[in-house]
């Protein structure tokens, strides 16, 4: 099993940027020799669901799309921002690029709008917004089958992800969190997770799950610009999803440009996204490799604050055999072993026991009832000679945030 993928949001801005203008790479370009998948439009009026709303969507094919084997499917609320190539994301010709590498499997996408009715009223916020399982019964018992009618869909949700902007991330991942059976894997951009008595729950439920986390895959992109309106900043917003999926151990990644709410920098990012995303996806180019254990050997300095104060470390991680182990030079308790020690090629994981914390023994310490068994858990993600992550108490759901670096020479 592969371990989480965590990380507090990190400004990190995609190459080629110019304060908030975003360029497309090549991966986002048509290229000489890649194969082109074909769109169709389509029109769906039958929801029982939704009595009386009409959908337009349409259906992305990859040229090497076979009956025989079922593909997987990605689903995009607000489609026509998506599917249309003159505009940020073009997913089509992503995907065209990326499945010809061979770094995404072959995936048929579902891009599709919200409804509307007769009189012509919109009803994104009616579909979008609500964070029940209603728009997640509406893919999976009408438009998924629908197209299944003409392709073979993978029935997986290994194999299932789903794609949104604004209300339209919302719904992505609201679809995910009620029926994570169907869909594991969760595109987040620019969401809105301000919405009062709607997103703005979502990092207390996530929360609530530390020890339950449910099994899916997310990627969470912002903006520092976006919007910030009476509900709130949408900013902050994804700030507090991003601190709730670490706190509850989700495999997840934050993006935060400098952007507004636009898809200008989602656009810029998506094959890396795709990526990520797809990462472990059997078939995808170096899902079956083994992690390069030499990104984590060697001496690291660390920093975890704890209650506002920083804890200097030295944390020592050796290789025998392909085995990883790990000491942790505490400036506070010397040398601790780690009990485990993990890597996945994208986060570290090791686990240690801590002699009692002053903070914890003080008249100050809030322990309450919880006997202290010094089990700490850390959880970082790695990146190049940097990582940033979490460190909590198995005893009590309690984080405090760590950064580390490579030191030099290692």
């Amino acid at each position: 099993m592969r371990a989480l993928m965590m990380t507090v949001a990190s400004l990190i801005l995609a190459t080629g940027v110019k304060g908030a203008e975003y360029v497309l790479g090549v991966d986002s370009l048509p290229q000489e020799g890649v194969p082109k998948g074909t769109v169709t439009e389509h029109v769906w009026e039958g929801s029982r669901i939704y009595p009386g709303t009409t959908h337009d969507y349409w259906v992305y094919v990859p040229a090497q799309y076979a009956h025989a084997e079922p593909a997987a499917v990605m689903v995009f609320q607000d489609g026509q921002a998506y599917v249309t190539l003159e505009r940020s994301v073009r997913a089509p010709t992503v995907f065209d690029n990326l499945i010809h590498k061979g770094e995404m499997p072959v995936t048929i996408g579902v891009f599709i709008n919200p409804g509307r009715r007769e009189e012509g009223a919109d009803q994104r916020s009616a579909q979008y917004v609500p964070i029940d399982d209603t728009y997640a019964r509406f893919l999976l018992e009408e438009i998924l089958p629908e197209v299944g009618k003409d392709y073979n869909l993978v029935d997986d949700a290994q194999g299932r992800a789903i794609c949104g902007m604004s209300d339209g991330g919302l719904a992505a991942f609201t679809a995910a969190w009620h029926r994570p059976d169907a869909f594991s894997k969760v595109v987040s951009q620019i969401g809105s997770y301000t919405r009062l008595r709607g997103g703005s729950e979502y990092p207390y439920l996530i929360r609530k799950t530390r020890d339950k986390a449910k099994p899916i895959r997310v990627f969470i992109q912002g903006g520092m610009n976006d919007l910030n309106l009476t509900e709130g900043s949408w900013t902050l917003a994804n700030l507090n999803m991003a601190s709730a999926l670490l706190f509850a151990r989700y495999d997840h990644r934050v993006e935060i440009g400098d952007g507004g709410h636009d898809l200008a920098h989602g656009g810029a990012i998506f094959p890396d996204t795709m990526r990520w995303l797809w990462r472990d996806y059997p078939g995808v180019k170096g899902a079956d490799d083994a992690p390069s254990l030499d990104a984590v050997v060697g001496e690291w300095d660390v920093v975890t604050n704890v209650l506002g104060k920083d804890r200097n470390s030295v944390l020592t991680i050796t290789a025998d055999d392909g085995a990883l182990a790990a000491t942790i030079n505490h400036e506070q308790h010397g040398e601790i072993e780690a009990t485990v020690v993990d890597y996945d090629g994208g986060a570290l994981i090791y686990k240690y026991v801590e002699p009692i914390p002053d903070w914890v023994s003080s008249k100050d310490g809030d322990w309450g009832d919880v006997e202290w068994t010094g089990r700490m858990a850390a959880w970082l993600r790695v990146t190049g000679d940097t990582f940033e992550g979490a460190v909590g108490s198995e005893d009590k759901p309690l984080d405090y945030s760590v950064r580390g670096r490579r030191r030099a020479g290692d």
